[in-house]
């Protein structure tokens, strides 16, 4: 069982992104404040806003059942 989920993201510069993380690798970036997502199509960094971080949340709450 893989225990690492995609998740499509969208950059500032509405560039379509995915990111995967398995829940503790989630947990321990957003612990650690070093959560963020990088863009390779313009080159951008940005912190995950409080709804995609609550997505991620419910995603990994729907998977664990």
């Amino acid at each position: 069982m893989n225990d690492r989920l995609e998740f499509d993201i969208v950059c500032p510069s509405n560039h379509n992104q995915t990111v995967t993380f398995s829940q503790p690798e989630f947990d321990e970036a957003l612990k650690s404040g070093a959560l963020m997502f990088h863009c390779n199509t313009c080159d951008t960094d940005w912190s995950p806003s409080k709804e995609e971080i609550a997505n991620f949340r419910r995603q990994f709450s729907k998977d664990e059942r």
